[in-house]
């Protein structure tokens, strides 16, 4: 009797398993099909044999960039003679940056039937810009027959490396060695209206209209009226010169940007309104880009790698005729979420009979986090670049997984979560408390509250470049607040779970702030913040936090005094000029030293190193240098590993004054 009791427990445990597998597969499948289906567009195709004026071209495919030619990188005849017949179905004109690797290229765009926009790279490094400038010409007096333009530098004001006066003596000395070709100099459209003697200088303008990189970013559905509204603005400005739009396109993968949100229909959309806008105003352009280009997210984040209207590999987007699909290809991220849900239920123990009120939670709980996964993986796999970056994927997805599965576990057994204080994980760290599930338990809580303050602070002090990854945090968002209120624990919170949801509540406001609530991504990501901070403050509402005030005071200085730098010396427009005149002054050569820090990264590395000797030694006089140095890894553009040790200071700050207060 007792045997035949278990089987039929076992035989019902296998049915509720395949009706809850069942459901749950039904609504993956529902959700990838609604999510990947094609979308048509209200924006006129582009016909077939339709030929395009010109599309910026740089030949590097994957992992490739300008950065590699210093390491012997070749590009071969053969590569730019594929790629220039591909583009010459659709495009009677190529613009270039640069002269490097590119020396064949005028013999194959006669060869193909193109014009070039042949770009010169102009910088601060005066001996690398006389090189370009010189084979430039050489380029241009050799190929007259393809040459459509030269363009000295590109939005070389933009990044501050000369001055205008600097900028037109090249391009006067560009013109005078190619008597009869146009010389003109491309950068975002302000920047004209700021340089008037670069205007003088050039034969025509070259003008960079990009909405989504505007200061205040522009929607896809005002996109064209903005377009053409600072077209006319310039050419009203700028009266006399002929104006070529150098660059404009939209991306179809990134972070949102206020209204504007990158997209493959999105970007089929700005592209097919642009071309038929263009065509009926007659206007110059020049689209950007050929290519995606993987190697452009070191500088402008995850966004600028996905400008091209093919792929890295040469694959066509089908971004100008026909329906978008905006995922690419859903069966497969149906077939990794299915599979993700599968393992969960087979390693998730459950009772027998958990009742149709548990059965659907769990089945929804089930669903909904192999989607969520899937969602942040597909996110990591577009915008990770290096190690770092998938080291940084595997801990998020890591910590968002151990949470599914042990709330499947705590929902099928009619539980709660079990968790330690975040004192007492960091304890266990330390070796100094045991192991159990409930501390295990804390652990991962201390992780994911760990990962989601580095990734505040990342959007905080450099949010412009990174993305939210809002998929991954949703599911330890929902089931803190679910279950996490209700957690059996045998220690009490303190004052680290009231720091940390005070720093995440606040870290989510300015956000919200910053990006505004036109930003879907910023609004989700604010409620994933405030839903992390709120069990948190419950349970540590009752400690002090006065043990940290002097702390506290000590960085706000150190802060104010570090944003002062930065602002009156590193980034300060008016001395470019002054710098570039007399690049001997005291305060010249700081802005110098301050900036090879930043490129080599040396605030970042100071303060990760100074973060793991504090957290080593446990002193707070340690700590407190590594979290100066972690607030000008913040502030100086180094904010990856910079909110990395602010993060992990803070805490192990935190942690000390608790232990030792």
């Amino acid at each position: 009797m007792r045997m035949q009791k278990g089987r039929v427990k076992r035989v019902k445990k296998i049915e509720e398993g395949l009706l809850v597998y069942c459901l749950a597969l039904a609504a993956i499948l529902a959700f990838w099909f609604l999510a990947g289906r094609p979308q048509s567009l209200p924006e006129p195709e582009v016909a077939r044999d339709q030929r395009l004026q010109s599309v910026s071209y740089t030949p590097f495919i994957g992992a490739q960039s300008p950065f590699d030619f210093a390491k012997g990188l070749t590009i071969s005849d053969e590569r730019l003679d594929q790629d220039l017949a591909l583009l010459s179905r659709r495009f009677s004109g190529l613009r270039t940056y640069s002269t490097t690797g590119l020396g064949s290229l005028p013999d194959l765009a006669e060869k193909h039937g193109m014009q070039l926009l042949l770009g010169a790279w102009v910088s601060s490094d005066a001996a690398t810009t006389a090189q370009e400038l010189l084979d430039v010409v050489a380029l241009a007096q050799k190929n007259p027959a393809v040459i459509r333009a030269v363009v000295v530098g590109n939005e070389t004001l933009l990044r501050r490396e000369i001055t205008g006066s600097q900028l037109a003596a090249y391009i006067r000395q560009v013109k005078a060695a190619l008597p009869g070709v146009p010389v003109t100099y491309a950068d975002v459209w302000e920047f004209w209206l700021r340089h008037p003697e670069v205007a003088e200088a050039v034969d025509f303008v070259t003008i960079h209209i990009l909405p989504y990189w505007e200061d205040e970013p522009v929607g896809i559905e005002e996109a064209m009226a903005h377009v053409q509204r600072i077209r006319a603005e310039v050419a009203g400005k700028i009266p006399g010169k002929e104006i070529l739009i150098g660059e404009t396109g939209w991306p179809s993968q990134g972070r949102m940007r206020e209204r504007a949100l990158p997209s493959p229909e999105n970007q089929a959309r700005f592209l097919r309104g642009f071309i038929a806008l263009a065509e009926q105003e007659q206007w110059q352009y020049n689209l950007i880009e050929a290519f995606d280009q993987p190697w452009k997210r070191i500088k402008e984040g995850a966004v600028g790698g996905y400008w091209g209207l093919y792929t890295t590999d040469r694959q066509d987007k089908n971004l100008l005729t026909g329906e978008v699909n905006k995922l690419g290809n859903w069966q497969l991220l149906a077939a990794l979420s299915a599979a993700i849900a599968l393992c969960a239920l087979l390693v998730t123990p459950r009772p027998a009979g958990m009742g149709g009120k548990r059965l659907a939670q769990f089945t929804a709980g089930l669903a909904a986090g192999a989607v969520l996964l899937v969602l942040q993986g597909r996110q990591f796999a577009i915008i990770s670049l290096g190690l770092a970056d998938h080291l940084w994927a595997g801990l998020v997805l890591g910590a968002a997984a151990g949470v599914y599965l042990l709330s499947l576990r705590a929902i099928a057994g009619g539980g709660s979560l079990r968790y330690a204080s975040l004192d007492t994980a960091l304890d266990f760290l330390r070796g100094k408390a045991a192991c159990n599930p409930e501390t295990l338990g804390g652990l991962l809580r201390l992780t994911v509250t760990a990962c989601a303050l580095i990734a505040a602070a990342g959007l905080l002090f450099d949010g412009r470049y990174r993305n939210f990854l809002n998929a991954g945090f949703a599911i330890p968002a929902l089931a803190y607040l679910l279950w996490g209120i209700k957690g059996q624990r045998r220690d009490a919170a303190g004052m680290l779970e009231k720091l940390v949801s005070l720093l995440l509540a606040t870290a989510a406001v300015a956000i919200l702030s910053l990006e505004t609530w036109h930003n879907w991504q910023a609004v989700i990501w604010y409620a994933i913040c405030l839903l992390l901070a709120w069990p948190l403050w419950r349970e540590g509402r009752h400690a002090s936090l006065r043990p940290l005030l002097p702390q506290a005071l000590l960085l706000f200085i150190v802060y104010g005094l570090l944003f002062l730098v930065r602002h009156k010396i590193f980034v300060a427009e008016e001395l470019v000029a002054v710098c570039a005149e007399t690049p001997e002054r005291l305060i010249c050569q700081t802005r110098a030293l301050l900036g090879k820090l930043m490129y080599f990264g040396i605030f970042g590395w100071s303060a990760i190193g100074l973060t793991l000797l504090s957290l080593w030694r446990n002193g707070t006089f340690l700590t407190l240098l590594a979290l100066c140095a972690a607030l000008a890894s913040l502030l100086f553009y180094n904010a990856g590993v910079g909110a990395v040790a602010f993060v992990l200071a803070l805490i192990s700050l935190a942690h000390g004054r608790q232990r030792h207060g």
